[in-house]
């Protein structure tokens, strides 16, 4: 007997939609990029939303879109991202991850183009350890066989830089995959500051340090379902607060 097709909760997708929302808030606001975009796992693999970071030309909707993973509309507004292979790829390569972000952070960037990769240099950025990984071809991710190549570079790490490009970062949810790109960029803005003063790298034990104190501190408190970081953002979103991005 042939099994029906399992249909979505429309419950789970009309949350994730609105977590989307917020982390491309959170991640205009951090990274004031007008072109990134933030994606997710549909219930079921079924397919990805994405959520654009600005909104349509004409400004009456949020610009968010479901696709499968032959690239085949299936909802929402707007065009599907010229680069969705990002996430059909990854998706693809990384059960373990449900959510991803691409946008172009400019110190990032900036240290891509140095052959520099955004490393664990301070307490919240213990994430990238000795280094991300940096994709070495300046280009748009537009076919199957690039994003797969993306992919590979990627392997089973939390993020990367693409050179001359910009970022992708992953999590197991929205928030973690957004903040991870909100602390790239941060932490690329203290190497580039502390490389001024003569900074060249971490001492061999600064990572064992760090993660043996994060651990302690973990310890101390109860696991909550979103970051202190997501939040704290999701709250000024939802209340129509702006915020300054001081460290621009």
């Amino acid at each position: 007997m042939k099994k029906a097709k399992q249909q979505p909760s429309r419950g789970i997708v009309k949350l994730a939609e609105e977590e989307l929302k917020i982390g491309a808030k959170i991640l205009q606001w951090e990274i004031g990029d007008l072109w990134g975009h933030v994606g997710t796992r549909l219930p079921h693999n079924e397919g990805i939303a994405v959520q654009m970071f600005r909104r349509p030309e004409d400004g009456k909707k949020d610009w968010l879109v479901h696709f499968d993973y032959s690239l085949n509309k299936l909802a929402g507004v707007g065009t599907i991202p010229r680069e969705s292979v990002i996430y059909t790829e990854i998706f693809k390569a990384r059960p373990d991850v449900n959510a991803a972000v691409h946008c172009h952070a400019s110190m990032c960037v900036a240290l891509s183009l140095a052959d520099k990769p955004v490393t664990c240099v301070h307490v919240q950025s213990g994430r990238f350890g000795h280094g991300v990984p940096i994709y070495p071809r300046p280009i748009y991710i537009l076919d199957e066989s690039e994003g797969a190549d993306l992919a590979r570079t990627l392997g089973d790490a939390n993020g990367m830089m693409i050179k001359g490009h910009g970022i992708v970062t992953v999590g197991k949810s929205i928030d973690e995959a957004c903040i991870n790109a909100l602390y790239m960029e941060r932490t690329a803005k203290i190497m580039a500051m502390a490389q001024l003063f003569g900074f060249k790298s971490v001492p061999d034990d600064f990572i064992e340090q760090l993660s043996s104190s994060k651990e302690k501190l973990h310890s101390r408190g109860k696991k909550m379902p979103h970051s202190a970081e997501w939040n704290y953002y999701s709250d000024l979103v939802r209340k129509g607060r702006q915020w300054t991005r001081g460290w621009t």
